[in-house]
């Protein structure tokens, strides 16, 4: 991804304007095989995503990288990772802490730079004060540069990323520092950014008009200190070809949980979430996938994936199967319809969908180790409803809300074998791959 003037380009060299999410993963880590998959059901072409280096919260591992790419990959979102534990500070030496991070992290992220973006530090830079925040970011931005990371960078604006005029006086210095003019500037919008239209206009204009990039990458329907437009927000964004991220999925503290889009990481919109994924000028109605993840609006499309067992490196398969009550079995690689399945959402569970036949992955009560998965039509029995556990590496475990029992392949190597459900272990079998078809 790139930019040229005020515009953020896909790899394919196609406009890519955001609409996407902030998720707070840095303080609910367990739950983001949930979140990511309903975050994508919601539209949203992208998704920031909160990490630590360890600072402040619990380190964000190498492992835990490779895993949040994985997923958004999967799920066709552009992912903003950002760091969030030099938020407001003034120090150098917390911005370079976060530099740093990057850099023990790139082996993960170098190869990526197709669909990820790295926003360097969330909020650095509490003071109102443009030279001290461009001085920060002239020096952090050739060091990532030295280290290998070409990825398109983004910056959050001074003043906790309320302060846009840091951008509009320095921000054509700080993209000079960068060796490959590949940086993109962030306001947040809450009560100081964008309590007002006239506010969110010229804040915005203030960027593109020195010809830089810019997205608003927070806000919400107010904040601690007073109302925001978000109506403007949306709108002016979309007549400008800006791009905005809201805040956020879930998890917000009980004073601002206003700010929550959703009621849990796979929980139903809240009033603020139903404006921004619903609303006139939503995600729904303007968000478009970056064309590296192939045509199509975030939410216009279904994605349909492929489940690969990572014991026998074989994908679940309905052969051809159409009735209630057959076995899902297990097969080769192929182009299929077979092969082909929709995840989708059922509350804080999922329930998976054959492509081909349109029955579900069903447990059929079945509570004895080596019973077999089954199919059947779509219903609201807990047998169809499968709790997605993150098995770290990129893969997932599915562990079946009736029976207790886990998606297992029961050391099945031969294509056509059934396939069945066991207790909770370690073993390969019981762990999958969502791979794209």
């Amino acid at each position: 991804m790139y930019v040229s003037g005020t515009t953020v380009y896909d790899a394919n060299g196609k406009p890519f304007v955001m609409r996407g999410i902030n998720h707070p993963h840095a303080w609910y880590k367990n739950d983001l095989a949930t979140a990511i998959p309903a975050i994508a059901a919601t539209g949203a072409n992208s998704v920031r995503i909160v990490l630590s280096n360890g600072s402040q919260w619990s380190k964000d591992s190498l492992a835990s990288i490779q895993n949040i790419i994985a997923l958004c990959e999967q799920y066709r979102m552009i992912a903003i990772l950002e760091v969030h534990d030099a938020t407001g500070s003034d120090s150098y030496t917390a911005l370079d802490n976060a530099v740093n991070y990057w850099i023990e992290m790139k082996s993960a992220l170098i190869g990526k730079e197709r669909t990820v973006i790295i926003n360097i530090a969330n909020e650095w830079y509490g003071t109102w004060d443009a030279s001290g925040w461009a001085n920060g970011y002239k020096q952090a931005i050739p060091k990532l540069r030295s280290a290998g990371l070409d990825h398109l960078l983004m910056v959050d604006a001074a003043g906790w990323g309320q302060y846009p005029a840091s951008i509009h006086t320095k921000g054509k210095e700080v993209l000079a520092a960068d060796p490959r003019n590949n940086t993109m500037f962030s306001i947040h919008m809450y009560e100081y950014a964008g309590g007002t239209a006239d506010q969110v206009r010229s804040n915005i204009d203030g960027v593109l008009n020195q010809g830089l990039a810019v997205v608003v990458g927070e806000f919400g329907p107010k904040h601690s200190n007073g109302e925001v437009d978000e109506a403007t927000i949306m709108s002016y964004s979309q007549q400008k070809g800006v791009g905005w991220l809201v805040w956020s999925w879930y998890g917000n503290s009980s004073d601002l949980n206003y700010l929550d889009v959703a009621t849990g990481p796979s929980g139903s919109l809240t009033s603020w979430g139903n404006t921004v994924v619903n609303g006139t000028n939503g995600i729904k109605a303007t968000s478009a996938l970056a064309s590296v993840f192939g045509t199509g609006t975030g939410g216009g499309t279904t994605t349909y994936v492929k489940l690969q067992n990572r014991a026998s490196g074989l994908y679940a398969d309905s052969w051809g199967r159409t009735a209630n009550g057959n076995n899902v079995a297990l097969s080769g690689s192929g182009t299929s319809n077979n092969q082909q399945w929709v995840v989708e959402a059922a509350g804080t569970y999922v329930k998976i969908k054959n492509r081909a036949n349109g029955l579900y992955l069903d447990g059929m009560g079945r509570t004895a180790n080596g019973s077999a998965a089954s199919f059947w039509s779509g219903s609201s029995s807990y047998n169809q409803q499968w709790t997605k556990e993150d098995a770290g590496s990129g893969y997932v475990r599915f562990k079946n809300r009736a029976t207790g029992l886990y998606l297992d392949t029961v050391g099945r190597t031969t294509a056509g074998s059934d396939l069945g459900q066991w207790a909770y272990s370690i073993s390969y079998n019981q762990q999958w791959k969502l791979v794209n078809p």
